[in-house]
């Protein structure tokens, strides 16, 4: 077939279709057939774009072949051609899915404007069809490179934590490993606590780096051994507000900040930067509170041996309600968290 437009013309009389066929013919490549099996048969071997269907045949009648046209091919137009006794037939079976239909004798402008009026129909709903796959396309690149971006972003995120981790594991030998652990204890309670996955992705970040603020701490008071004075206690209790001002200059680290800066606070209300009470203390940073106390507790200090668990537990029940968050106190000893 050449380029044109296919026009299929299915009638069990032979005028009407070779009527019909050489008022198409100049425009459009035109298939006939004698009848609705004929026709359906010739539709599969070649799909028209447009087909013209006579709606009174002795084999099938246009209603069966049009249902099943729209069955088959439900994007190819269909105009249907019947005599003055038929129209009501013609009306209804247009509700069945034809775009129009013709009166039997037919006149031959109607007959190019009728199908012509097909083939612009079918060739805006092709034209819509691709501006949609275009935009599907676009849509998937634009996915793509947000997934992409999202990864950088977390690379350049991991990657910054943990050059944060390192600069205070050198500034502090205590630290070292503390962090982890107190992050791995942190996403156990979140998760026994109920929270979203992403909350408790977001409260392991934050509790990486819940102590960054001790870079700005002298040397000499965090390696201290025995009790601080007033001074250096002073001094070493400024790490969360530096902390917050650290992570406050980096835009994918703002979650973290609630939990550096108030990780130090206590339930009724006597910890510090912000004197903060129950409920007042963001929960995570509550959360963060408990895990970091354990890890503390587990932990040799330059004053103090580790202590035993059952004395952590002890310790834990004793500032259940002043110190620690009473749920938060409550999900660590009823799933068995210290280790």
């Amino acid at each position: 077939m050449n380029g044109k437009e296919k026009v299929l013309v299915i009638d069990d009389e032979l005028m009407p279709r070779y009527s019909m066929q050489q008022v198409l013919k100049d425009r459009y490549s035109v298939l006939t057939a004698t009848g609705g099996i004929e026709g359906l048969e010739s539709l599969e071997n070649e799909p028209p774009d447009l087909v013209v269907l006579d709606i009174k045949m002795p084999d099938m009648d246009g209603v069966t072949v049009l249902r099943e046209i729209k069955k088959r091919h439900p994007d190819i137009e269909v105009v249907l051609l019947t005599a003055y006794a038929s129209i009501e037939s013609a009306r209804d079976a247009v509700r069945f899915g034809a775009i129009d239909y013709l009166m039997k004798p037919f006149d031959k402008d109607d007959l190019l404007n009728v199908v012509e009026r097909g083939l612009k129909k079918k060739r805006e709903r092709e034209i819509r069809r691709l501006e949609h796959e275009e935009l599907l396309g676009k849509t998937g690149i634009l996915e793509r490179q947000i997934v992409e971006v999202k990864q950088n972003l977390m690379m350049s995120y991991e990657g910054t934590v943990k050059a944060l981790l390192l600069a205070i594991d050198a500034k502090d030998q205590y630290t070292a490993g503390h962090s982890e652990h107190v992050a791995r204890l942190s996403h156990a309670i979140g998760e026994a606590m109920g929270l979203p996955e992403e909350a408790v992705e977001s409260l392991r970040q934050s509790a990486l780096i819940h102590d960054i603020g001790k870079i700005g701490v002298d040397e000499t008071i965090l390696k201290k051994r025995g009790p601080l004075i007033d001074e250096e206690f002073k001094e070493i209790r400024r790490h969360p507000e530096i902390g917050g001002r650290i992570v406050s200059a980096i835009p994918f680290l703002e979650e973290a900040t609630m939990v550096i800066v108030y990780h130090h606070e206590k339930f009724n209300g006597t910890g510090f930067p912000a004197g903060l009470k129950g409920e007042e203390i963001p929960p995570m940073a509550r959360i963060v509170t408990v895990a970091d106390a354990i890890d503390a507790m587990m932990r040799d200090r330059p004053y103090r041996k580790r202590l035993p668990a059952d004395k952590i537990l002890s310790e834990l029940l004793e500032g259940s309600g002043t110190q620690f968050d009473p749920a938060v106190v409550d999900i660590v000893i009823k799933k068995g968290l210290i280790v």
